[in-house]
């Protein structure tokens, strides 16, 4: 988690007093930045807030203008409400904020936090870095927004969340996990793939790497299996592009990994092409290697 979110829009089920964002401040004593969320409200408004709250950016959803925006002193995110008929050229004048954030366009107006997602095609081809996705955001889709758009950052509100208002742990343990493959993408070369969405293993959701056809030496991919071991204990490797290799070969490699996965503490399970999956029943050696159910 990069930053913490408090939101001061008036009228908002999520709004902290800025007195209690105060104190949660000072509980996090600088470890994480706060950007604080606020929609059409006066400058003065906002400014008292920043007196009060230690604040490191400022989050405008509203139809604040460019101009509003100059006038702050913290660096602002500004929010793009995407919705059909929306026009990106009004993200031309906005070319000073720090950060373009694309959230759902809600009908009447709205500040966010509907849990509702956007049509994803209808962003801009090219959108000005860096940018935010938000918008209904969760477990069961935050992998597909990543692999498909290439955000630079994702707002979670409603995903994480066990009720209004309450985030959930466990959610945001498991969406952690998601993102952090993602994060580690260009860290991990040795194991030529990509994240993949996440997997329901035992009431959990593991983190999920889709192995790619290319290879590199064994060595190269056991290191780069490392990394991905480095930040996660328990992993799914979908290696249903490998559908040409060589059953038995594959075989011994996986349980390879396994090995190594173990002695590090960690767990590996495997989603192989359904001919895979087949030969090893057949050849009763399900049982070496642990594959997604």
């Amino acid at each position: 988690m990069d930053w913490i979110g408090l939101n001061f829009v008036p009228g908002s089920r999520r709004r902290v007093d800025p007195d209690l964002a105060h104190d949660l401040a000072q509980q996090v004593g600088g470890r994480i930045p706060l950007v604080g969320v606020f929609a059409d409200q006066p400058l003065e408004e906002i400014e008292s807030v920043l007196h009060r709250v230690p604040l490191d950016a400022v989050q405008l959803h509203g139809s604040e203008s460019p101009e509003f925006c100059t006038r702050l002193d913290r660096p602002v995110w500004k929010v793009f409400h995407v919705g059909k008929g929306w026009d990106p050229g009004v993200l031309r004048p906005y070319a000073g904020v720090a950060t373009y954030l694309f959230d759902t366009a809600l009908p009447g107006g709205g500040s966010g936090g509907a849990g509702v997602s956007f049509d994803w095609s209808l962003m801009p081809a090219n959108p000005p870095h860096p940018w935010f996705l938000a918008g209904g955001l969760g477990i069961s889709n935050v992998a597909n927004a990543i692999n498909l758009l290439r955000p630079d950052g994702i707002d979670l509100n409603s995903g994480v969340e066990s009720s209004v208002g309450v985030k959930d742990p466990a959610r945001l343990e498991a969406i952690m996990e998601i993102v952090s493959v993602w994060r580690t993408q260009a860290v991990v070369v040795g194991l030529p793939g990509r994240p993949g969405e996440g997997v329901a293993v035992e009431n959990e959701i593991w983190p999920c790497w889709s192995v790619s056809t290319s290879r590199e030496s064994p060595e190269i991919e056991i290191r780069g299996l490392l990394d991905l071991l480095a930040i996660h204990r328990k992993m799914v490797l979908d290696l249903r592009q490998r559908a040409e290799e060589d059953f038995q070969s594959l075989t011994i490699e996986l349980m390879h990994w396994q090995m190594i996965a173990r002695e590090g503490g960690g767990r590996l399970k495997f989603r192989l092409p359904d001919a895979m999956v087949e030969a090893a029943l057949r050849n009763s050696l399900s049982g070496l290697i642990d594959l997604v159910d």
